[in-house]
């Protein structure tokens, strides 16, 4: 893991870390997804319902720990990023939007936008690296996280460098059986350099 001052970009919202004497569903739902949703361009019509929010939890929960545990699971989509970058001297106006219009997913995964979250970051300069961050990540997978890749230069967890892992949101269904849900977000950086992306 690097030890860059990556900054985080206002465009990734920041969950909202707040200790509660309860935790309620609803309450994980606003604070640390619906934020990134908002961010993905995903409109909602009306509030989901308590099942609904279960089914996205487990959703979250799968995606994170299939790309998190794969060291090359972003790999084809880093790449197509930095040959789309490699004249431009930083990474300038790439987001969620641009990424859209970047990443080809015959040649690597499908990726869920609606689970990641893609800002560009500053390290020497403005912009002058990109990263993805996993959100809703739960503390056993937090702990645990082992992507690296071949491009990415820093891990940064709840925003920082030597970010902590924090205890889990958790929510009591049907009121005696404890359900984790995710309130860390792990977030991987790519550095720009002469050749696109800077490498390991």
């Amino acid at each position: 893991m690097g030890t860059s001052g990556a900054h985080a970009a206002p465009a990734c919202p920041v969950p909202a870390y707040a200790p509660r004497a309860t935790g309620q569903l609803k309450d994980w739902y606003e604070k640390y997804i619906k934020p990134f949703r908002i961010n993905a361009g995903i409109e909602e019509g009306s509030a989901p319902t308590p099942e609904q929010i279960e089914a996205l939890v487990e959703n979250q929960g799968a995606y994170n720990r299939l790309s998190s545990r794969d060291p090359l699971y972003f790999e084809p989509f880093t790449q197509q990023i930095a040959q789309h970058y490699a004249k431009a001297p930083d990474f300038r106006g790439l987001d969620l939007a641009a990424v859209k219009k970047i990443y080809r997913p015959g040649s690597g995964p499908e990726l869920d936008y609606s689970m990641l979250c893609i800002d560009t970051k500053t390290i020497g300069a403005p912009d002058d690296a990109f990263a993805i961050t996993l959100f809703g990540m739960i503390e056993d997978e937090c702990v645990r996280f082992g992507l690296r890749g071949l491009v990415f230069t820093d891990t940064l967890v709840n925003g920082a460098a030597n970010g902590q892992c924090r205890p889990d949101h958790v929510y009591y269904k049907m009121l005696f059986f404890p359900i984790n849900v995710g309130t860390n977000t792990v977030t991987f950086v790519c550095r720009k350099d002469s050749n696109g992306c800077f490498r390991q």
